[in-house]
């Protein structure tokens, strides 16, 4: 007998089925994100149930395992599997993949990217053709004992954090220095649509039904041009705090405004929210320059992910 694999739409899903991917995620959390506290079933229920709409996103279960597919764009596709440990090498995660790489290539996904972080994941994808690509160092800070240092941004520049939602006032110079990720160290292959005004409302309303408060903290100066930003992410009531995306335009590089940023944040986070214990980070191996300003800041390696592509052709 086959295995039974279901397509399972989040958002209409019950929270009976959306805890059975919890409780398959929970089983694999410790060997993926060594160190950092679990995220509750309710918060993967809300993550699952509420992607933005910016993006397409398809869901599929079987009995000891999920699959998740993240359509950014035919170059920015995202495959996500997930198996109990004790239920692997029993043909589950292949019965899954097979699913994620039928739809993929209905919506004509050119390059399907995962990543692996132990060598069981490595064998897996190697198997199905994916290739190595660029290393992502994960880290983590004890927010509680962290030394965080007063910041001192250059002249001419004030640091703001805004909760939940960007000003309407600045939100076009925010998507202006959002740019500046755009050429952050990236897998040759992966090609991540621009953000939009409408991209950072949709991520803003995700994050609301999810019941998670997004913190961006900007540099910013009198006309309203922003140099950096970096965002916090937090779950009410969570320990854990996610870092998202943290840059600086290139104009304004190499004088310390991301590091001022970031400890604004932190400082911030700290004082708002004395729950949170530990704020996670990652970059790309090679990307020297915002890995020592995390590590000035007190963030520690905990793990690698190797980012993975398999290219498909479209017919």
């Amino acid at each position: 007998m086959g295995i039974r694999v279901e397509e399972i739409d989040a958002r209409a899903a019950s929270d009976e089925v959306l805890t059975r991917f919890a409780a398959i995620e929970h089983a694999c959390w410790p060997e993926l994100l060594p160190g950092e506290p679990l995220r509750s079933t309710a918060e993967a229920i809300a993550f699952y149930r509420h992607q933005p709409t910016s993006h397409t996103s398809f869901h599929w279960l079987s009995d000891g395992g999920f699959a998740g597919l993240y359509v950014h764009g035919p170059a920015a596709a995202f495959v996500n599997i997930n198996v109990f440990p004790s239920l692997r090498r029993q043909g589950i995660a292949s019965a899954l993949l097979d699913r994620v790489l039928v739809r993929a290539r209905e919506l004509e996904v050119r390059s399907l990217h995962s990543h692996h972080s132990t060598p069981a994941g490595a064998a897996f994808a190697a198997r199905f053709g994916f290739s190595d690509g660029q290393r992502i160092v994960r880290g983590l800070l004890d927010l509680e004992r962290a030394v965080l240092a007063e910041p001192e941004p250059p002249d001419g520049w004030e640091l703001r954090t805004w909760l939940r939602r960007v000003p309407d006032e600045h939100l076009a110079a925010f998507v202006t220095a959002r740019a500046a990720m755009d050429d952050a160290p990236t897998s040759g292959d992966l090609e991540f649509p621009t953000w939009t005004a409408t991209v950072v409302r949709a991520s803003e309303e995700s994050l609301a039904l999810r019941n998670r408060e997004m913190r961006v903290t900007v540099a910013i100066r009198a006309g309203g041009e922003i140099g950096a930003f970096t965002e916090l992410r937090v779950s009410h009531g969570s320990t854990l705090g996610f870092t998202d995306d943290t840059g600086t335009v290139a104009a304004h590089r190499g004088h310390g405004l991301a590091r001022a940023v970031k400890l604004e944040s932190l400082r911030r986070l700290r004082d708002d929210h004395p729950e949170v214990t530990v704020v996670t980070t990652s970059n790309a191996e090679e990307n020297g320059a915002m890995r020592h300003v995390n590590e000035r800041v007190g963030f520690r390696p905990s793990a690698i992910e190797t980012m993975v592509t398999l290219n498909l052709s479209v017919s």
